[in-house]
């Protein structure tokens, strides 16, 4: 590609981006600001919604997963609850917003413009990818993951931002470092740095 067109490319996607920023808003992953989260989730108790994830986080520890949980919230309410079962169902998917998306009830499929997904750890692309197939607009997560690289897709994935209105990291981050301490202190290492 010659120099030229590469401009011309570089240009039309800081325009596009430009004009999809305008009705999204997006939060790195390592930052923790209000101005990150969509107007219309400002008023809730957040912290309230990602404690119940923390609950399925515990359990799934106790019972020998990875300490990961998720609740989807519309309207206030809880309408579904995951977590890890990757050794209970003996498969590898089995993820906890996997889970939560799948439990989801009538709600999820007529007010998913609503639904709020809040899981302890940043989702893996699978996950975000199952949560952008769901129309579920806003994603809260406690601990961000340096493996994933979920929130580069976010920003930079047309198709993903034009269904993800809130992308949002670090809430009770502390308390999902802590489950992870408790329960499977060598992969927490992994999630915090990227690096085995």
């Amino acid at each position: 590609m010659d120099d030229c067109s590469t401009r011309a490319r570089a240009c039309a996607i800081i325009g596009i981006l430009h004009v999809i920023g305008q009705k999204h808003t997006f939060q790195e992953s390592s930052t923790n600001t209000m101005n990150a989260i969509a107007p219309e989730l400002q008023s809730l108790d957040l912290s309230q919604y990602m404690r119940e994830a923390l609950i399925e986080a515990d359990l799934a520890g106790q019972a020998g997963e990875f300490p990961i949980g998720a609740v989807i919230v519309i309207d206030g309410a809880i309408i579904a609850r995951g977590r890890a079962t990757h050794q209970q169902s003996r498969s590898q998917v089995r993820h906890a917003e996997l889970n939560a998306i799948l439990a989801g009830d009538e709600r999820l499929w007529t007010d998913y413009k609503r639904a709020i997904l809040f899981t302890t750890v940043e989702p893996c692309p699978m996950c975000l990818g199952a949560a952008v197939m769901a129309d579920i607009p806003h994603i809260i997560f406690a601990l961000p993951d340096a493996v994933v690289h979920s929130a580069h897709t976010v920003e930079t994935n047309p198709y993903v931002r034009r269904h993800i209105k809130s992308y949002f990291g670090g809430m009770l981050r502390e308390e999902s470092v802590a489950l992870w301490t408790k329960y499977d202190p060598k992969n927490l290492a992994y999630i915090l740095t990227g690096h085995q």
